[in-house]
């Protein structure tokens, strides 16, 4: 049911109500009215013939004069008057009223508003005198004015209704162009606004509804926007992989390289030239054939050097804690005033290889880091799994990261390098001063990386 149908019947109902207690109202005066006509009507007509008689005494065989006196006298209103004989016989009865002659009201507002019957009888004569309350007219009178009362609030509520109709569709008009805003709104028009609209209370539902729609467009937009840049960022991670893989596999195609080739032709140079300086006739050939040898055996370190730093050839041979641990000796052989502690728990027996490659890598970075700007006494590296994830920590004793490292444009790479690693990988990287002093970098990498 719609407002304006429930308005118009609540407004109708009001007016019926209103109607109802107006009819109620009149039924409760007609009947006051009726009850004191009848009552002085009747009080007026005992005491008139209580006066006649005392002062005109009637001879008791004198019918005729009496029953004169009656016609004479006619008839009373609310009153009828019957003469009778002692034997019974009716001499007279006031005639029927010619007021609204030949009509009554219905039986049953006559007893809903005619009083008491009232009778009082003289004796007269050689008869006597019936005086008899009749309130008929006056009971019709009342149902006169009830009916004129009822047909004037029928009419009323005929004629109203159509106005009232009109004013309460003109008051609800707003409310229906709410609810098409709304309904627009459902269909996802969400560019929808409300025109102003008339009355304080629709025009405040108006500018609500114009502030929530620009609200929801606006949240909208920016989840679209949000959502474009999550794939846009999806995208630069898949894309950021397949270079870190390709990356990674030129890495481990030059290390294998320089181990199986470069390495090789090295040690053969550096035989070729120690061979030369035990055959060598000249002092000064032999100096040429050790040079030769002695730069052979420096870049043949350097290769082997270098190899680690490519591509860990262990981590694809023993894996991670392995590699680590290769690591960590060649280290403690190449800074031996250096203290290396190296903390592994146990680890799942299949890690993803862009995972275990990641921890390595920043493990690998931040001890270098370490060893080149920390001046550091002691590193201690820490690598833990639970059931989601590697949780990675390297400590140092060193001189400690600038409080505002991250806001310096001079920050290095390898810190950066870091932290995409990390990120690519869905994962969580934290640097921060140790206490009491050095560097404390921890690392959270998922089993299983954003893809």
């Amino acid at each position: 049911m719609s407002l304006r149908l429930r308005i118009n019947l609540m407004i109708a109902a009001l007016m019926l109500a209103f109607i109802t207690a107006m009819l109620i109202t009149q039924v409760i005066s007609t009947r006051r009215s009726v009850k004191e006509e009848v009552a002085a009507s009747n009080t007026v007509a005992s005491r008139l013939f209580s006066a006649f008689i005392a002062t005109a005494p009637i001879p008791t065989t004198d019918e005729r004069r009496m029953q004169a006196f009656l016609e004479q006298l006619g008839r009373l209103r609310s009153t009828e008057l019957s003469f009778s004989a002692n034997d019974g016989r009716v001499l007279y009865h006031s005639p029927s009223s010619t007021y609204k002659a030949g009509r009554d009201a219905p039986q049953w507002f006559a007893q809903l508003v005619g009083p008491r019957r009232m009778q009082e009888r003289f004796a007269i004569g050689g008869g006597s005198l019936l005086i008899e309350s009749n309130a008929s007219r006056a009971i019709l009178d009342g149902w006169d004015d009830t009916v004129r009362l009822l047909l004037i609030g029928l009419a009323s509520l005929v004629l109203v209704q159509p106005s009232v109709l009109w004013l309460v569709g003109r008051a609800t008009r707003p409310l229906r162009q709410i609810l098409l805003g709304l309904q627009s709104m459902e269909r996802g028009a969400y560019h929808t606004r409300l025109p102003p609209l008339p009355s304080a209370e629709s025009a405040a539902i108006g500018q609500a509804f114009n502030r929530m729609a620009h609200s929801i467009e606006d949240n909208l937009y920016a989840r679209r926007d949000a959502a474009e840049a999550q794939s846009h960022l999806r995208q630069s991670r898949e894309i950021a992989q397949q270079v870190e893989q390709r990356m990674e596999d030129e890495r481990r195609q030059i290390a294998r390289e320089l181990h199986d080739q470069t390495s090789q032709s090295v040690t053969a140079i550096r035989s070729l030239a120690m061979s030369l300086v035990r055959r060598a006739g000249d002092e000064q050939g032999a100096l040429i054939a050790k040079a030769i040898a002695d730069a052979a055996s420096q870049l043949h370190a350097e290769v082997h050097e270098l190899i680690p730093r490519l591509r860990p050839l262990a981590l694809d041979n023993l894996g991670l804690a392995d590699a680590l641990q290769n690591q960590v000796d060649e280290w403690r052989a190449q800074q031996p005033q250096i203290a290396f502690t190296l903390q592994a728990g146990p680890l799942p027996e299949v890690i993803h290889p862009g995972v275990t490659l990641a921890a390595f890598r920043v493990l690998q970075e931040a001890c270098t880091n370490a060893l080149r700007h920390a001046q550091a006494r002691h590193i201690a590296l820490s690598l833990q799994a639970d059931d989601v994830s590697l949780n990675l920590q390297v400590l140092d004793d060193g001189v400690g990261i600038p409080g505002d490292w991250q806001q310096r444009r001079d920050r290095g790479f390898g810190i950066r390098g870091m932290i995409e690693r990390v990120q690519t990988l869905g994962g969580e990287l934290l640097i921060e001063a140790g206490k009491p002093g050095g560097t404390v970098l921890r690392a959270r990498l998922p089993l299983e990386p954003l893809r």
